[in-house]
C-alpha cells in the first residue's frame, strides 16, 4: 500500500478490474487475450481547496442495470462487493478463503468439489440463501452472455443435492477450483436482484443492512450515490472532489488523467505482460533461442525503468504475489538478466555471433507491439535494445489495436509484447492450446502440456516449471499493479484487491 500526493495518468476502471482483452462484455477476470490500451503522460498536479465534511460518495450510472452476470457490464458493477459477495474470495496473495461457503472437499480424481454453503445467510430481501438459490445464480452465471460464462466453462453440471450443499462437475481436474468462484451471488426476482452483502440500494443511496450475516461493523450507515456518465464526467467529478473513489492502471488502457490531492493504494493483478515467440518458423522454432532471449530480459530494470515500479517483475506465468510463484525457478531463470548465459544459449542452439557480432547474418528479427499505449511501446524497445547487446537485430513494429491483432492471428511476427488477464485459478494452459485464441506461435509440446495437467490436479508445479524453463512458450516479464485513488485524508486502512475496492471495509476509516 502507498499512501500520498501525486499526479498520474490513469485509466478509470471502476468496474472493479481491469480488463485486459478489449472484449465487449468482457467479465472482471476474464479468460486470457491480448490487451488494447492506451497510455499516457503524468499530469500536472493541481491541488484543490480542502473540503471539509466531504461525503463519501459513489458514481451511479442512471442508464445502467444490476444484473451482475449482464454481458455489457454497468458501471454500477463498482458497487458489486458492497451489495453482493461470493462463495470464495481471493486476496492479493490470489489465494481463496470461503466467504458464502463454509468449505469445499474434492473427489479423489478431482472432477467433482463439493461445497457447503455457510448458515444463517440471507439475501436483501430477506429471502435465506440455500443451494436452491445459489445453484440459481451459478447457472445464470454459466449462461450464454453472462461475462463469466467462459471461466466456468469447465463445469460440466452443478447440483444441489441438498439445502446446504453444491456439486460441481468438472471436465478435468482443477487443484484451484474454488479461486474460480469468487464472482457475485446474485437472486433475482420480480422486485429486483438482491445479494448477501453488507448495502442495500435504496433510491440514490447505499444503505448499512442491519441483518448482514457476518454483523461488522461498517464504516458508513449510508453512502450517498452521484449520478455520473461516461468515463470523463467520472473523472471531472472525482477530480473535483465530488467522487471519493476511484481506480486505475498507472500504465494501461485508455488512460485518462486524475489530478489534486489524492491518495493511492497500490495492488498487484493476474495481468502479465510478456514475450512471445513464433514457433512455427524462424528462430522462435528453437527452444535454445527462446531461452536465450528470455535469460537476456533484466526484468527488474524493465520493471523500474519503463513501468515506473507499477508492476512486479516475474520469470515464471503466475504472480509472484502468490504461493505457486516458485522462487527457486525463477531465480534460475533471472529477473536481472544474464547476458553470459543468454549468449551461450543462442550459440548451443545454433545462433553464434558471426565476425561483426551478428548472429542471424544480417536477418532481422520483427518484434509486433500495440501503438497505443507508451508504455509498451517504450517496453518493446528496451527488449529490442538489450536484445542488440546479443548480435540480434530487432526491427520493432508498432501497429494500430487492429492491425496489432492482424498480425498476431496471420503470425505476421518473430516475437510479440502482449498482455494478458490469468483466471482466478493461474492456469496457463490458453498459452499451450491451439484452439485457446492465446496461442498465437503455434507452440506444441505434448510433455509440457501433461505436466500442466499433472500440476492442475496435483497442486504440485515443480515438474511443469521445470520443463517450461526448457520450453520457453513465452517469456513472462511481469505482473502489473493496479491503484485504488481516494480523496485525500478521506479513507484510512485501504485494503484493495484484484476482484474487490472495498475489501475488508470493515477497518476503514471514514475521515
Amino acid at each position: 500500500m502507498s499512501a500520498r500526493r501525486t499526479a498520474l495518468a490513469l485509466l478509470l476502471a471502476l468496474a472493479l478490474t481491469l480488463s485486459g482483452c478489449g472484449r465487449e462484455g468482457a467479465e472482471p477476470t476474464p479468460a486470457p487475450s491480448p490487451s488494447p490500451s492506451q497510455g499516457a503522460e503524468p499530469s500536472a498536479a493541481v491541488t484543490p481547496p480542502p473540503q471539509e465534511g466531504r461525503a463519501f460518495t459513489l458514481p451511479l450510472d442512471p442508464a445502467g442495470g444490476w444484473d451482475p452476470y449482464a454481458g455489457s457490464r454497468s458501471g454500477n458493477m463498482s458497487l458489486a462487493p458492497l451489495l453482493y459477495e461470493s462463495l470464495f474470495e481471493l486476496d492479493s496473495a490470489f489465494a481463496w478463503s470461503p466467504l458464502l461457503a463454509q468449505g469445499a472437499t474434492v473427489s479423489e480424481d478431482g472432477l467433482v468439489w463439493t461445497v457447503t454453503l455457510r448458515a444463517g445467510v440471507t439475501f436483501s430481501n430477506g429471502q435465506a440463501l440455500d443451494s436452491g438459490s445459489a445453484a440459481q445464480a451459478i447457472e445464470a452465471a454459466r449462461g450464454p452472455g453472462s461475462v463469466y460464462a467462459a471461466r466456468l466453462a469447465a463445469v460440466r453440471s452443478v447440483a444441489a443435492p441438498d439445502e446446504a450443499t453444491l456439486t460441481f462437475t468438472l471436465a478435468a481436474p482443477n487443484a484451484r477450483f474454488p479461486a474460480l468462484l469468487d464472482f457475485p451471488i446474485a437472486l433475482t426476482d420480480g422486485a429486483g436482484t438482491w445479494g448477501t452483502g453488507p448495502y442495500v440500494l435504496q433510491g440514490d443511496r447505499l444503505t448499512a443492512r442491519s441483518d448482514w450475516w457476518r454483523g461488522l461493523s461498517l464504516p458508513l450507515e449510508e453512502i450517498p450515490l452521484l449520478e455520473a456518465g461516461d468515463g470523463e464526467a467520472l473523472v471531472t467529478a472525482f477530480n473535483e472532489g465530488r467522487l471519493s473513489l476511484a481506480a486505475g492502471d498507472p500504465t494501461g488502457s485508455d488512460a485518462l488523467g486524475y489530478a489534486g490531492s489524492y491518495q493511492s493504494w497500490e495492488y498487484p493483478t493476474s495481468n502479465l505482460l510478456y514475450l512471445g515467440f513464433q514457433c512455427a518458423r524462424g528462430p522462435g522454432r528453437s527452444a535454445g533461442f527462446r531461452r536465450g532471449v528470455s535469460l537476456a530480459l533484466d526484468r527488474q530494470a524493465l520493471v523500474s525503468q519503463v513501468l515506473g515500479g507499477h508492476a512486479t517483475a516475474a520469470a515464471l506465468p503466475v504472480p509472484a504475489a502468490s504461493a505457486l510463484y516458485d522462487q527457486a525457478q525463477a531465480a534460475a531463470q533471472t529477473l536481472t538478466g544474464d547476458l553470459a548465459s543468454a549468449a551461450q544459449a543462442l550459440d548451443q542452439a545454433g545462433y553464434p555471433a558471426g565476425e561483426d557480432g551478428a548472429r542471424l547474418s544480417g536477418r532481422a528479427v520483427a518484434l509486433v507491439v500495440n501503438s497505443d499505449n507508451v508504455y509498451k511501446a517504450r517496453l518493446a524497445q528496451a527488449v529490442a535494445d538489450t536484445l542488440g547487446q546479443l548480435g540480434l537485430t530487432v526491427q520493432v513494429r508498432t501497429l494500430s489495436w487492429e492491425a496489432y491483432k492482424t498480425a498476431l492471428e496471420e503470425g505476421d511476427f518473430d516475437l510479440y509484447l502482449g498482455e494478458c488477464r490469468l483466471t482466478g485459478d493461474l492456469d496457463p494452459s490458453p498459452f499451450l492450446t491451439r484452439d485457446s485464441g492465446l496461442c498465437y506461435g503455434g507452440f506444441s509440446d505434448g510433455a509440457l502440456t501433461q505436466a500442466l495437467w499433472a500440476a492442475r490436479q496435483s497442486g504440485e508445479w515443480t515438474d511443469f516449471y521445470d520443463r517450461w524453463a526448457q520450453q520457453v512458450p513465452l517469456a513472462a516479464i511481469c505482473f502489473k499493479n493496479a491503484q485504488l485513488l481516494t480523496q485525500w485524508g478521506q479513507v484510512e486502512g485501504a485494503d484493495p484487491t484484484q476482484g474487490n475496492l472495498f475489501h475488508r471495509l470493515e477497518n476503514w476509516k471514514i475521515g
